[in-house]
């Protein structure tokens, strides 16, 4: 089977330098034309389940011939501070909550969940092993409820200047892999592996047992341009390996939303595909 392509969606007005390309008025909107372009899917950034009628969301891919890719939950983090890692227990213990509903939309969507930003930053004076382990907490809780509704949890590298502890391919891997659960897949993305991965082409091999969903993008969420990262090395790998999961375009709606998601295509397709 072929990878299959998608493009990071939101559905309200957002600054220019946020990296999502295929920008609308409603998911209705950027699934329209993400159909027009010829998307296998949609990302869609979901701050709040409660916000969104699921069925509504369910039939909207349907009638454009599109899959979600993930329900991702950055927003709650940028825009409530919630996080899993919160030193407060009462926000750690909401943010949990928000995932699973998070987990239920997903499901709903035969999508999965996937978290970055949400596992929250260190605080002061706190050890790597500190951190570790209260974010370890949160995850098995929050996988608890996964494998009962049965849905995909999936964790996203995130490099040393937006995130800690879990910037690099086998550090993150090496955390998923402690909790033995099937349902914890993992994100690669080339805009934190330029920072965190020496050789990109054996992190991709390391991440293959639990990759679902590879981000492409540049430094400075930019279009590839093949000036910084060797795309053409990544899909070799990928197609190596029969990897027949999401590829999707993760990057900042230059020079415009349209151009951007339609140029993101083009590229995957010609170096992916």
């Amino acid at each position: 089977m072929a990878m299959k392509f998608s493009v990071c969606t939101i559905d309200r007005p957002l600054e220019a330098f946020s990296p999502f390309p295929l920008r609308g008025s409603s998911y209705e909107e950027c699934a329209a034309v993400a159909e027009i372009l010829g998307y296998d899917g949609i990302e869609l950034q979901i701050q709040d389940p409660a916000q969104y009628d699921a069925g509504e969301l369910r039939a909207t891919l349907e009638r454009h011939n599109l899959g979600c890719s993930a329900v991702t939950t950055g927003l709650a983090y940028l825009y409530e501070g919630m996080s899993m890692t919160h030193p407060d227990e009462k926000i750690r213990m909401a943010t949990i909550e928000r995932l699973h509903r998070q987990l239920d939309l997903a499901k709903e969507l035969n999508s999965q969940v996937l978290v970055g930003y949400l596992r929250g930053r260190k605080q002061p004076g706190q050890t790597d092993e500190e951190f570790e382990d209260i974010l370890t907490d949160s995850v098995a809780r929050t996988l608890e409820y996964a494998e009962e509704i049965q849905c995909s949890f999936v964790m996203e590298q995130i490099n040393r200047n937006d995130g800690d502890v879990f910037c690099s391919t086998e550090r993150t891997m090496t955390f998923l892999e402690k909790f033995h659960c099937d349902l914890l897949k993992y994100n690669g993305d080339t805009y934190h592996m330029v920072t965190e991965d020496p050789d990109p082409v054996a992190a991709i091999r390391r991440s293959l047992s639990k990759l679902v969903l590879f981000h492409v993008s540049d430094p400075g969420r930019q279009l590839p341009d093949d000036r910084h990262f060797d795309f053409y090395e990544a899909a070799a790998v990928l197609k190596e390996a029969n990897y027949s999961e999401w590829v999707s375009i993760e990057a900042k709606p230059w020079p415009t939303s349209f151009e951007c998601a339609r140029t993101g295509l083009n590229y995957m397709r010609k170096v992916f595909g």
